[in-house]
């Protein structure tokens, strides 16, 4: 179909006066037939006359004229209907508009209106946008009341989600950002341990509007551990707590006897105080169960002789390496870290008998037990022979372990240590102490003894 032509109404006509001089007239018929004709000197006013009469056309109501269209009566009311709808708007501009919409929805796979749905559930305009490396630190921040060792866990986890992209924004991280990390793992306890770290990190943005879901609501469960459950025997146990009496003069004896007999939680263990130790029971109120469950456990004979010959003082320093060398000296067939509390519930359910007395004591359950911590022993010989385990009995017949036990530097006084040093160059005057230059030299610093130095001896050959 043809362009309707442009009605014009007006228009400017060039003309010389007999004078000669030359003006312009704007001519026309206004829309209620009324002539226009006037005359000007000067272009711009008659242009400027020009565009005056044009708005002024334009402003009145145009007359009905008939027009050829190819629409039916009902397309035409449809039309008519839709454009008194659109508020002004071109109806073409809007079909497009919906055309275009519809077509991206359908390339995700999903109608217009469930992504509109989708998009109404999860909006959050208060939403906040934060880089990872920034909201692990506030995270990190907001946790001050945790354990330091559950602090670096927490920090170590979190920086796994710092590669590549440390300013990436915490609402980018989807599920396969989480898979990625927990796939480098192999361990079954690892993967764990991450989701958990991550979990709580997640939770936590949720609530602070830092992203809209928990990406780790969505992560596929892990397959359960089936690995047989890991316990002490009564040989490795007692080759434990031989070492125990005989690194440095039985400094982990107590430790290791109440974790043995009284099944406590290394969390706990590394919360116990000395005044905690009563008479015949011991209360434990710290640990991770602080917060849900503080109990009283019953002091067995066996972990009361132990007490007897070595008081608890506190969780002795250097714990971590102290049992680190224990470890070795136990030469267990497996060793996984609540290992002792494993044993202790082991021994105290076949010496109980009573699996909700056992799980009382221990701050626990039975199906926990039974998942967890439980190994089964069925010879009855055994169980004694375990809640007989004394020092007496040890040292009666002390297990073999192979225990390095360092011997004990004795270091000359300040006065002699550095007429030493200054007599003999540091390598002899180690020999002669019998430690290593390393350490002659690390004891001299602590005790704010001057060193000669380098290339002392080399130009005091005689000295």
């Amino acid at each position: 179909m043809a362009r309707p032509k442009k009605i014009v109404h007006f228009k400017i006509q060039k003309f010389k006066n007999a004078s000669g001089t030359i003006s312009y007239r704007v001519t026309g018929t206004n829309p209620d037939g009324s002539r226009v004709r006037q005359n000007f000197a000067n272009k711009t006013d008659a242009l400027k006359e020009l565009s005056d009469l044009e708005l002024k056309v334009e402003g009145a109501p145009e007359r009905q004229r008939s027009l050829r269209t190819t629409l039916s009566q009902e397309e035409l009311s449809d039309a008519e209907s839709a454009i008194l709808q659109a508020g002004g708007m071109p109806l073409s501009k809007i079909v497009s508009h919906y055309l275009a919409l519809r077509s991206r929805a359908k390339s995700k796979g999903v109608e217009l209106d469930d992504a509109i749905h989708f998009f109404e559930v999860r909006y959050r305009p208060e939403t906040k946008a934060i880089s990872m490396m920034n909201a692990k630190e506030e995270f990190l921040q907001s946790r001050d009341a945790l354990a330091e060792k559950t602090f670096v866990n927490y920090e170590r986890g979190l920086s796994q989600l710092l590669k590549p992209d440390p300013n990436k924004h915490v609402h980018a991280y989807t599920v396969s950002d989480v898979e990625a990390v927990i796939r480098r793992y192999s361990n079954l306890n690892t993967k764990k341990t991450y989701r958990r770290i991550f979990s709580v990190f997640f939770n936590w943005a949720v609530r602070h509007h830092y992203c809209l879901e928990n990406p780790c609501d969505r992560l596929d469960n892990l397959p359960r551990d089936m690995s047989q459950i890991a316990a002490l025997s009564v040989e490795e146990s007692k080759r434990l707590l031989y070492a125990a009496m005989k690194l440095q003069d039985g400094a982990s004896a107590a430790t290791v006897a109440i974790g043995l007999f009284a099944g406590l939680r290394p969390s706990e263990l590394r919360d116990l105080k000395a005044e905690d130790i009563m008479k015949d029971k011991i209360r434990v109120a710290g640990g991770k169960m602080r917060r849900k469950i503080k109990r009283s456990i019953p002091i067995p004979p066996v972990l009361l002789a132990w007490l007897n010959e070595f008081p608890f003082k506190g969780l002795p320093k250097g714990w971590d390496s102290k049992l680190k060398r224990l470890k070795k000296a136990t030469k267990a067939r497996k060793w996984v870290p609540d290992i002792i509390r494993h044993t202790s519930i082991t021994f105290q359910t076949e010496r109980d008998k009573n699996e909700s007395f056992t799980a009382y004591n221990n701050g626990t359950s039975s199906k926990m037990m039974d998942s967890h911590y439980r190994d089964t022993i069925d010879d009855e010989k055994t169980i004694a022979e375990f809640w007989n385990l004394t020092p007496a009995t040890l040292r009666a017949k002390p297990p073999k372990v192979d225990l390095v036990i360092k011997r004990r530097v004795e270091w000359p006084d300040k006065k002699t240590l550095k007429k030493l040093v200054w007599h003999k160059p540091l390598i002899h005057a180690a020999k002669d102490i019998g430690v290593s230059n390393t350490a002659l030299k690390m004891h001299c610093v602590k005790q704010g003894i001057e060193l000669p130095r380098q290339g002392h001896w080399q130009k005091n050959p005689t000295l």
